[in-house]
């Protein structure tokens, strides 16, 4: 009489016939790593993790990886820095993952807010006098530049400047 093989017997039969390769199991080690980095950075963002113990559990992941944590942590906080946004925490970490280009970020971060905060007056002058051409007009009228889709825009492009801008420091080394 035949044997029945169970749903376990037939996927194991099957996996057998797949390795896995050595970039496939960086690839994996990769993205476990950008997983965990980006647990820490939100509960330290969230304030969930206070920064000592933010610490303490990177340099447990940089004992074994040190180059790729630190790569995949600059990139994380990089990439969540806002134009005008308080970002406290996260400028933090980045002074401590930047290493010497810590000098160099602070000053690109206060260089891109000087130039949002000017790119923010004009756009708010500008729609204060279509306003007026309008014939609105007081004391009372603040344009809303949150609903702004010009200001939204040019927003998201001072983002990617300031990112582009902070990753070409961190690869620079602050020179």
């Amino acid at each position: 009489m035949a044997e029945i093989k169970s749903t376990l017997d037939i996927i194991m039969e099957k996996a057998k016939k797949f390795s896995v390769t050595e970039e496939e199991k960086k690839g994996f080690r990769r993205q476990e790593l950008e997983g965990k980095i980006k647990g820490l950075v939100q509960k330290a963002v969230d304030g969930v993790l206070d920064y000592q113990r933010f610490q303490t559990e990177v340099l447990a992941l940089q004992s074994k990886e040190k180059d790729l944590v630190d790569q995949i942590l600059q990139n994380e906080v990089v990439t969540r820095l806002e134009v005008e946004a308080n970002s406290e925490a996260l400028l933090k970490i980045l002074e401590n993952a930047a290493g010497s280009a810590k000098g160099a970020v602070k000053k690109a971060l206060t260089d891109f807010e000087l130039k949002a905060e000017k790119q923010k007056d004009s756009r708010r002058k500008t729609l204060l006098e279509s306003f007026r051409k309008k014939g609105i007009s007081g004391s009372a009228v603040l344009p809303n530049l949150d609903a702004d889709p010009e200001w939204l825009r040019a927003k998201s492009d001072l983002k990617r400047q300031l990112q582009a801008e902070i990753r070409k420091v961190i690869e620079k080394g602050g020179a």
